[in-house]
This record gives C-alpha cells, structure tokens and sequence, in this order.
C-alpha cells in the first residue's frame, strides 16, 4: 500500500556503519550510538524538520562570569594576612541543572577577627534561580551558602566550608578515537552507555534527569553521572543494555543485574550481580512485559530471560528449543516486535526468510513459524499506527529481470468483512468508484504473474502488462500482487494401543473435522496424498459469496497409508485462511 510522500534527510552515517548502530528514544528526541562515531541526537522539530547533531555533553546554564571578592578589614589587631579563594555556580530550578565552576577570584583578609568579612560579587547568568558560592580550603572547594541574588558575605563567624558538598567537575568519557559508546538505554531517569573500544566492559550513565551532562563531584553526590566496570572471567565486552525492574547489561561472556541496593542506582550504590553464563550477541534485545528475548553470543537459538522469584534472580531460557531446525546454520539479522493485533515477533533471518513467534505469556502459548516471499526478506520494524502496530519490511526482489528492493507494509486483519482482505505479497489495493476491470497502478510489478482478490472473489495467473490486469469483472475494492501458498502441516499421530505405540504401524486419516473462522478455499489432505477442497456453500443462493463465519467443516478423505500420517490444510488461493481446531479420526495398521 503506498504512501503520500517520503520526506529524505541526511545522517552522519555510511551504510556499512547501520549495524553496528544502536538507539534510544525520548519523546522528540532519538541519542544515536556506534562505536567508531561519536554520539549523536536526532530531534524532531516538526514533522518534516528533523535535524543530527553531534552530543555535547555538560550543563547548558552558564558558569558565572566576573566574579571577584573584595576583603573589607576594620579589625587590625593582630592581623595575619590569610588567602582566601572562592568559586560560583549557577543553578536553575526549572531543570535541577548546576554549572560548573566560575573562574577563581581570590583575595587576602583575616576572618578570624572580628569586623573582618569578604564580599564576592558577580555577573547575573541568564536562566539562574539561585547560585552556590564555595570557598576554596588547600585545592579544594567546599560549599559555603546560597543566594539568589550576585553577591555573598563570607566573614566572622567564619563560614566552614562543607568539603562533602564540592561543585561540579567537568567530566566526558566519550571524546576522541577509542571512546565512542556503542550499547545505549534509559534507566531511573538517567540515560545509560556503554561498550568503547578502549574500555569494551565499561558502563557509563548520565546525571540524574540531564542526558547529556556527564559531570561529577569528589566526593561523588547522588544524582551525579557515575561510571563502573563488569568483571568476568573472560573478555566482556557490554553489547546490550536493557531497562527492567534492574538494568540488564547483556556481555559476550554472560548477562548481569545492577541494582542500587535499597536505591536507586548511583555512584554510591551500584551493585552488579552476574545472573547467566550465556552471553549475548549484538543483535539488540527485544522486551516484551518482563520478559527479554536475546540472541545468545554463541549459536543461533533464541532464548528469553525473565526474572525468577524461586531463585530471587533471573533465569535464562531456550524459546526455539521445539523448533530448532529454523536456526541451523542461519541467524536473525533483524527483528521487531508487534504487540497488536497480534502479539507476535517479526525476525528476518540470513537466508532471506523471515520467523514469525508467537507469544502468549499468560496462556502459555508460543510457537515458531516460517514466513517466505517471492524474494528475500532484508529487514523488519514495527510502528504504531492508529492505536495498531503495522509491520514494515524490506524485501529484494527480481521484478522484470531487475533487481530491486520494496519497502512493504503488512496488511491488518480483515474483520468481519473479508472482501477487502489483502492476502497477497508486494500488494496494491485500489478502490474504485464506479466499479472497475481494469486495475492500475501496477508498474512496480511489470511483467509478473499475478493474483487478483476482488470484491470476495479471486482470480489467479494474471500478468501484468503497461501496469495493469484485467479482471473477469468489474470490482469496486480490488488488491493485485504476488501470491503465495500458506500451509498448515499437523504433528505425526502419537497414540497409545494394546499393541504399543502406534508410531509403529502404519496409519491413515479416514475424516477431519476444521474447525475455522472466516475461512474460504481451503484444501485438506494426508500429507503425500491428494487435496481435498472443503465445501464452503451451504444455502447460500448461486451468486451469492458464501457464509464463511465459525463453523466445522467435515471432510472425507482418500485412503493414503503412511508410517506417519500428517494432516496438511493449504490455502493456495488469495483468500482468508483462519484455522481454529483439527478433528481427526484416524485408523492405525497391524504392521
């Protein structure tokens, strides 16, 4: 289905430089990750102004400027001409954000006399609530008092300074080659990084609420950026991170949990715990509910890693275990996750054909199936749309002896009314009023045979000439694309006889009972032998398309003895198959 336009606009990336690329949201903003580019942000500013810009990290309030202290000195008795030395900063309550130190004035009194005081005066800084003046003590600079007005009177009592309560330091572990970050997430208000050439094991994280100040203080303040390391018996470098109940950091060598104790997370209380031995590749995580679902560093099987209150930690298992045959020597290379209307994971794998798993946490439901397209699958996202997710792909095909590369959109069920369903590949769905045979706007599959789905009816084997088919009759809601087979193959029959188990004779099916919802043009047969088609009319007029609500369909089928017998329903044609339940009434052998 097309789009009104694409709106292009430039990155600061080369196309072998995407999957290395990591990503976190918020709100307008996007902060981008690779570990041989320096970070930068994406901001929406409107829906066709997006601008890159490289991240800046430290407070945007200004330092004070001009500052200077001023000694006044009535009392001379036994004066002794001490140093004193202060600094400023500027403080805004809208966003919590300090500035770091003015430059140092300096001036020379004894306070400990009587009368004797120092003022230190400086310049308004546009956006300041408040300052906090600090009072310098052998190098080091300890708060003394606030005010919100440029100037402070620091004199007899002597005001302490408070070395537990130091101004910010200017701090930014990302500049130059070697530093770039490359794993990112938000965690507890802060945004968090990780995985640098230099330090592949380290995780960096933002101050509290501010994204992009990584200042400190000595000693270290709550809410001040902090940084620390994962220690593992091997090399560990941080390919993932992932915001739970804990922050995850998923490493090649095994996966931890860092907490903040009874806190949250800080450069006083962080405390990671090594949960699993299985490392994690570079595929970023998907996170659905609890639940992580990762791609283990080692083999291809995916597993997912939820926490457990039996073991008061997080375990970690094997979710393509029943299914391992669609990862052997293959591996996702992309994948995404639809919540409605279906909760499912979209991950297209090397070989070009995409897996479709199925998640019912709270039915305990979930199973893996296989996905294939005239062509190959290269990529998958997911974007809300209208209160439901839409699946995009990007499929390479050959289209007239030419290779070329479709984004494609995966159509949402059809409701109630089937005869706009669209159940066909690299599809275009036209609406015409009055009713039209002729259906345009196909160049895009010039020269392929088609399928046609019109108004409730299906026509196949068309090619498209100049763009267009021709229908055996004229339709008002019309889709025209690349058809394709959907099947459905059961287990082999595992029963229990006075003989034993009957996997050992030979068996066949005598009668199926489907069970469907919105069905129509289904073919039935014990696989190796011959289809039947399911009978869809039943008193429906001639002409009249049939009722194809929720019923059961019975079907005879032809005797066709097999050591396991399987039953296959295929849907051939580009029409709605929704299969609920299979009756089966089997006859097993004496050999």
């Amino acid at each position: 289905m097309g789009v009104a336009r694409l709106y292009k606009f430039g990155t600061p990336y080369n196309a072998a430089d995407l999957a290395g690329v990591q990503f976190a949201q918020t709100a307008n903003v996007a902060y981008f990750v690779h570990i041989d580019r320096p970070e930068q942000k994406l901001t929406r500013n409107a829906h066709t102004d997006w601008t890159f810009a490289p991240v800046t990290y430290g407070p945007t309030i200004a330092a004070p400027t001009d500052v200077s202290a001023s000694a006044t000195s009535p009392n001379t008795t036994g004066y002794v001409a001490t140093p004193y030395q202060y600094v400023i900063t500027a403080i805004s309550d809208d966003n919590g954000q300090e500035s770091r130190a003015s430059d140092i004035a300096s001036v020379t009194n004894d306070l400990t006399l009587d009368g004797n005081y120092n003022t230190v005066s400086w310049t308004a800084v546009d956006g300041a609530d408040r300052y906090a003046v600090y009072k310098g003590n052998n190098g080091v600079f300890g708060f003394i008092g606030g005010t919100e007005g440029t100037s402070l009177r620091d004199g007899t009592p002597v005001i302490v300074a408070d070395l537990s309560d130091t101004p910010p330091k200017a701090t930014n572990p990302f500049v130059g080659e070697g530093n770039y970050p490359s794993a990112i997430t938000f965690h507890e208000g802060r945004k968090v990084l990780a995985r640098t050439r230099k330090r592949p094991n380290a995780v960096f994280a933002t101050q509290s609420a501010d994204f992009e100040n990584m200042d400190t203080s000595r000693p270290a303040k709550d809410d001040d950026a902090y940084s620390f390391a994962l220690v593992g018996k091997r090399v560990n470098a941080v390919n993932q991170l992932v915001s739970t109940t804990s922050l995850l950091a998923l490493t090649t060598d095994s996966i931890f949990s860092i907490t903040g104790g009874d806190k949250a997370i800080g450069p006083n209380s962080t405390i990671p715990k090594k949960q699993s031995g299985r490392g994690s590749s570079r595929l970023p995580p998907i996170e659905i509910d609890e639940t992580t679902f990762f791609q283990p560093n080692q083999g291809s099987a995916v597993r997912a890693l939820g926490f457990s209150f039996d073991i008061d930690g997080y375990r970690s298992n094997n979710i393509s275990i029943f299914s391992p045959h669609l990862f052997d020597n293959d591996t996702i290379v992309s994948w995404a996750y639809q919540t409605e209307p279906y909760s499912c994971i979209w991950a297209v794998m090397q070989s070009g054909v995409m897996l479709c798993f199925t998640w019912e946490q709270e039915q305990d439901v979930w199973g893996w199936t296989v996905c294939e397209t005239a062509g190959a699958f290269e990529d998958v996202a997911v974007i809300t749309e209208q209160g439901v997710d839409r699946v995009y792909v990007v499929v390479r095909r050959t289209i007239d002896g030419q290779t070329v590369r479709f984004y494609e959109r995966m159509a949402l069920p059809h409701g109630t009314d089937y005869t706009s369903a669209c159940h066909l590949d690299c599809a275009v769905t036209q609406v015409y009023d009055p009713p039209s045979q002729v259906v345009t706007g196909l160049n895009h599959l010039e020269g392929e045979t088609v399928s046609a789905f019109y108004d409730g009816y299906a026509q196949q084997d068309l090619v498209v000439t100049n763009g267009s088919v021709t229908l055996q009759a004229a339709a008002s809601v019309v889709s025209v694309g690349l058809p394709y087979t959907a099947e459905i193959e059961t287990l082999p029959l595992v029963l229990a006889t006075q003989g034993g188990s009957a996997h050992v004779n030979r068996q066949t099916i005598n009668k199926v009972v489907v069970r469907s919802l919105d069905t129509k043009g289904v073919e039935v047969a014990i696989a190796g032998g011959e289809f039947e088609a399911i009978a869809e009319r039943l008193a429906e007029p001639m002409g009249a398309l049939p009722d194809i609500a929720a019923r059961d369909y019975e079907v005879k089928l032809p005797a066709y003895w097999d050591d396991s017998a399987t039953l296959v329903i295929r849907q051939t044609q580009p029409m709605p198959m929704h299969v609920t339940g299979l009756f089966m009434q089997p006859d097993i052998g004496d050999d």
